[in-house]
């Protein structure tokens, strides 16, 4: 069994992961990883894959990060990328047709940073 911890100190130390963010929508979203790595990384008996996965989440909340930092300028293409993402920390999901991410879009740019951080982690991937 992979111990958590070194992992969660490289993704808390990593810069980049909330660079956009206010620091309270920071701390959410850093949370929101931290419980991801400590039920995750459990399951794991190879630091190797531990690893894989976690540069797998952390690339997947660094694009939570842009995306929210730019909601005025996203584009469905940004949530497709950040689905494309979500496969490889989460597995399979049902792939959802262009106009959904559209219509995400289009809701998206109605939120705060913080709104939008929680309907990219909870509400959107459920979508899937």
């Amino acid at each position: 069994m992979i111990d958590p911890q070194n992992f969660i100190d490289r993704m808390l130390e990593t810069e980049n992961l909330t660079d956009a963010l206010e620091d309270e929508d920071a701390d959410y979203l850093l949370n929101w990883g931290v419980a991801q790595l400590k039920e995750k990384l459990g399951k794991f008996d190879d630091k190797k894959d531990a690893g894989e996965y976690t540069n797998a989440l952390m690339s997947f909340m660094r694009t939570v990060n842009q995306i929210t930092g730019n909601l005025e300028s996203i584009q469905p293409e940004d949530l497709v990328q950040l689905g494309g993402l979500r496969l490889k920390v989460f597995g399979p999901g049902q792939e959802l047709a262009m106009d959904v991410y559209g219509e995400a879009v289009a809701r998206l740019k109605t939120m705060t940073p913080h709104q939008s951080v929680e309907y990219l982690l909870q509400s959107f991937l459920k979508e899937e």
